[in-house]
């Protein structure tokens, strides 16, 4: 969250750090630490005993969805912007998002919450 803010990423759901950082971490460990006893179809990782091309395919894999996660996200980003904005403008953020957007203030600073 340090770094996400230190760059000025606009996440405030965090979805790379828990999806994008976690996928990318569980793709990455699982072509490390993948074990047949654990499910018999499959491949062993790195430590038991497995040569490094199951690793390699699984660094591939985290690259090519990481770059289509990314081109996705930019083009649907650009697409819904030109319907509506995605963002708000500062003015309306300073003034208050119900106050700015819909002319009506939810809660009144009188009021006991």
């Amino acid at each position: 969250m340090a770094l996400k803010n230190k760059l000025g990423w606009d996440d405030a759901l965090d979805v790379w750090g828990v999806h994008g950082v976690g996928g990318f971490l569980g793709i990455i460990l699982l072509g490390i630490f993948a074990t047949t006893s654990f499910n018999p179809n499959g491949v062993n990782g790195l430590l038991h005993g497995n040569p490094p091309r199951f690793f390699f395919i699984q660094l591939g894999a985290v690259a090519i969805s990481s770059i289509w996660a990314f081109v996705f996200t930019l083009g649907m980003l650009w697409l819904i912007d030109k319907l509506t904005p995605v963002r708000v403008e500062d003015a309306t953020e300073e003034m208050g998002l119900d106050e700015g957007l819909h002319g009506e203030r939810a809660y009144l600073e009188d009021e006991a919450v």
